[in-house]
């Protein structure tokens, strides 16, 4: 109890200091000669990026470039905040290809990419996150093998336009934004088809892929509907509601390219919906090809 109230204390105390200093040298910034300040405020961001939150995890430690509090955040809840889809990369088989669709600062990419033997596209059109990403990568020596595209992901080739702000780096922008605070920013963005990518531009096929783009994962799924039907596409994980209107189609498209919800794992307001390849010797699919959800 001594221990924990200690450590408690002095994470305020040293919370306080940094406030202050941070404020400190805000003025002293705001004083400098202008041909003085880029060169002192340019060396204090690079000195700040060379500190990374380091992350401990089984497979290893992983570092995270910190670029403001939400991708920090991110970063420590790599291990809790979805457990299931951690599990799920444990399990993957060797030699497999992952694609991670709606990467972020790429928590989930990383933690995959700790294991050797896996080949790794992760998607983020969204600028200062997928900064982030590939910054990530690049510190956690794996970009050789993680393929960092900035790309947004559809039914069709088109150009989109995303509400967010590029000073808000960690935050899950979308296409179809709806959120309750506006944000001032737009960016417009590349948006593909899954088939696409994999029909012109070599990308190698997915044998697992992980889809966590709100509002969007129907038309992702649409424009994706080829790939599906080949054998090496083995399982999905999608953030989606069974009870929503795109969560029903999102069901209801996968089952027509042969996949069964085979899990569902709920965390606070939402909920993630595993899916696996049906076979016809499987003894758990019911009349209607769906299998029986596990809690």
């Amino acid at each position: 109890m001594k221990a924990t109230l200690r450590s408690t204390l002095a994470s305020w105390v040293a919370s306080a200091i940094l406030r202050y200093e941070e404020r400190r040298m805000l003025r002293l910034l705001r004083w400098l000669p202008s041909a003085v300040r880029p060169i002192l405020q340019g060396g204090m961001s690079r000195a700040l990026f060379a500190e990374p939150l380091r992350v401990q995890t089984p497979r290893g430690s992983l570092a995270f470039v910190v670029l403001g509090e939400t991708s920090a955040v991110r970063a420590r809840g790599l291990l809790t905040k979805q457990p299931a889809t951690i599990n799920w990369i444990d399990r993957f088989d060797r030699d497999s290809v992952f694609w991670d669709v709606g990467a972020n600062v790429g928590v989930y990419t990383l933690y995959a990419a700790l294991r050797d033997d896996l080949r790794i596209v992760a998607f983020e059109p969204a600028a200062v996150n997928y900064f982030l990403l590939a910054a990530n990568c690049e510190l956690n020596s794996v970009d050789q093998r993680v393929n960092c595209l900035q790309v947004g992901l559809g039914r069709e080739k088109s150009i989109g336009r995303m509400e967010l702000s590029q000073f808000e780096p960690g935050l899950s922008f979308s296409f179809r934004d709806k959120r309750r605070r506006p944000l001032n920013g737009q960016q417009a963005a590349l948006i593909l088809s899954v088939d696409q990518l994999i029909d012109e531009y070599d990308v190698p096929c997915p044998n697992y892929i992980k889809i966590d783009v709100p509002a969007l994962t129907d038309a992702i799924v649409e424009g994706a509907m080829r790939t599906l039907q080949r054998p090496e596409v083995r399982e999905l994980h999608i953030e989606a509601s069974e009870q929503s209107k795109g969560g029903r189609r999102i069901v209801a498209l996968l089952a027509q390219a042969g996949f069964a919800a085979t899990g569902r794992h709920v965390r606070g307001g939402t909920t993630d919906l595993a899916f696996t390849r049906c076979t016809s010797s499987s003894g758990d699919l019911s009349a209607t090809g769906h299998a029986k959800l596990s809690y």
